[in-house]
């Protein structure tokens, strides 16, 4: 049985919570939300009050720009919250994002997030044991000392998970992680040729077992019963992404378009940069239209996921119509 979770980006935190209530009703697994708009944490401390089964998750928390300790305590008070319902999904983001926007040193974003992940673990798992933490790295130093946190975690390993585009940050998720957070704007081809042979390598390289490890593939899915609308909605998170150079090399089938919406970006045109997006790329790179269609489709993921994320466009469109596209998945995806 296919089991789905829901990603968020936009909308109020107590709409979130609203959300997350709905989501549990309809059987969704998981509520992921991101960075992009929010805190990623604070939205799930509401709906942590208002729901009793469903995981909720980051998807992701930008890694860098908090010190370790404290996503720790963030992660810590969320499962306490939750009931033991809490996942950490962290991403490294864009070096740009990091440096110009919040001010921290990006460095080498594979080694940086393997320290990351594991001071965070050293601190989440042992802050209640009152013994000495300690870390030194490249990129962190930690030393703490007499210190104990008064409270006796949930569970002894709060699950980490982490967000990968390219082969050497899918490698690392999977020898250091509990699970993979995939993008929205995977292909079917980028996932069969690059996240599952980069995954295989990881668990082999650090000698664990597929199924100790889970893998959440995420799909931009825009349903609507006016198709062309729903097209030109994924249309335009799509158009987004490819200005990304992060991103360039899921986009490598589609050059011509990428030139002109690149192009578009540079006029400051964003209604050109969704025209240049061919109706090839929403196909490759969404899943748009009527309820059927869009059931259909999803349901080729099926077989290479644990989990799909269905994740509404939300880029260069209006927060009503991602709050409408989000309630249509819903309704599709209901149990």
């Amino acid at each position: 049985m296919t089991r789905y979770s829901l990603g968020t980006t936009v909308g109020e935190a107590a709409s979130l919570a609203r959300m997350a209530e709905q989501a549990e009703s309809a059987g969704f697994e998981t509520l992921w939300t991101s960075e992009m708009f929010h805190d990623p944490f604070l939205p799930l401390a509401a709906a942590a009050t208002n729901t009793s089964r469903i995981g909720l998750g980051t998807s992701i928390a930008l890694a860098f720009v908090r010190s370790p300790w404290v996503t720790a305590l963030s992660a810590l008070d969320l499962d306490v919250l939750s009931g033991g319902r809490f996942i950490l999904g962290l991403g490294t983001g864009l070096k740009r994002l990091n440096e110009r926007w919040h001010g921290v040193a990006y460095g080498k974003p594979t080694p940086h997030i393997r320290e990351c992940l594991q001071v965070i673990r050293l601190i989440s798992e042992q802050a209640h044991t009152g013994d000495p933490i300690r870390f030194r790295g490249q990129y962190y130093d930690i030393d703490i000392q007499g210190w104990k946190r008064p409270l006796s975690p949930v569970r002894e390993r709060i699950p980490i998970y982490l967000a990968g585009v390219r082969e050497g940050m899918i490698r690392t998720a999977a020898e250091v992680a509990d699970g993979l957070l995939g993008h929205p704007i995977y292909s079917l081809h980028w996932i069969r040729e690059v996240v599952l042979p980069s995954l295989s390598r990881g668990l082999a390289e650090a000698s664990r077992r597929r199924e100790d490890f889970h893998l959440c593939l995420a799909v931009c899915c825009a349903i609507g019963d006016d198709v062309k609308a729903a097209r030109r909605a994924a249309a335009a998170t799509i158009a987004f992404y490819a200005t990304v150079n992060t991103y360039e090399p899921l986009f490598t089938p589609f050059p011509s378009e990428v030139r002109r919406i690149q192009a578009a970006l540079m006029l400051g045109d964003s209604a050109a940069m969704v025209d240049a997006v061919s109706e090839e790329m929403v196909d490759a790179f969404a899943v748009a239209g009527r309820a059927d269609e869009a059931r259909r489709r999803v349901s080729a993921y099926s077989d290479l996921a644990d989990t799909i994320c269905l994740t509404p466009p939300d880029q260069l469109i209006e927060p009503g119509e991602a709050e409408t596209y989000r309630t249509r998945l819903l309704e599709t995806f209901t149990d």
